[in-house]
């Protein structure tokens, strides 16, 4: 995943959007004013680079699953195991868990009718089909992992792809959720999720 080459301005509007999201502003009724005066720049100079707030939001929402995916990838190059890989995400997420809630967002936003979610979709059928930045991320994860002789079909695939990322955002609603009830720490619900994923790729090998 390299970086695109993106304007200064640009990137302290996406880095506006994602602030003010982490502090629990409503994706639907942030302004374009709420966002510029964030990023410190005028409204008008924004226009110059967008068309609308759909576009703005669209943007930020793919630049910042992109930056958190690309830190994450590459603190994970010291991990041996999959399963250490798989802890160490989730120990991520419960520290960083307003983070979480933005970088699942685009998931989620994309399964409903909204403006937003609309955008969202076009702005990624724009790219490639597998250039989504959390398909990426998973789908390298599971790749590293198999071994180079591994023959898997592009179904397999998507759906450990598919496995992996669903237990995840069940993690991460399982964190943000107060109908838990939590153990005063969550190493046993990581330990049966590793476990789990682990024996689920270990079967295509």
């Amino acid at each position: 995943m390299e970086r695109d080459e993106l304007s200064p301005k640009v990137i302290a509007t996406y880095q506006a959007v994602a602030e003010l999201l982490k502090e629990g502003a409503d994706l639907n009724a942030l302004t374009v004013s709420e966002i510029t005066a964030r990023a410190g720049i005028g409204k008008g100079t924004v226009y110059e680079y967008f068309s609308n707030k759909e576009e703005i939001l669209a943007g930020a929402l793919f630049y910042e699953t992109s930056e958190v995916c690309r830190s994450l990838y590459q603190s994970l190059k010291g991990k041996k195991s999959l399963y250490e890989k798989l802890e160490y995400i989730m120990i991520d997420m419960e520290n960083h868990i307003q983070e979480v809630g933005c970088s699942f967002k685009p998931l989620h936003l994309m399964m409903d009718n909204s403006q937003i979610s609309k955008r969202l979709r076009e702005l990624f059928k724009k790219k490639m089909k597998d250039e989504m930045p959390l398909l990426v991320f998973f789908r390298q994860l599971i790749e590293d992992e198999l071994d180079e002789t591994t023959q898997i079909s592009h179904d397999d695939l998507a759906y450990l792809m598919m496995d992996v990322i669903s237990r995840m955002m069940g993690y991460a609603m399982y964190l943000k959720m107060e109908i838990f009830d939590k153990a005063s720490d969550n190493s046993i619900m990581r330990m049966r999720l590793c476990r789990d994923i682990c024996r689920e790729v270990e079967d295509f090998k």
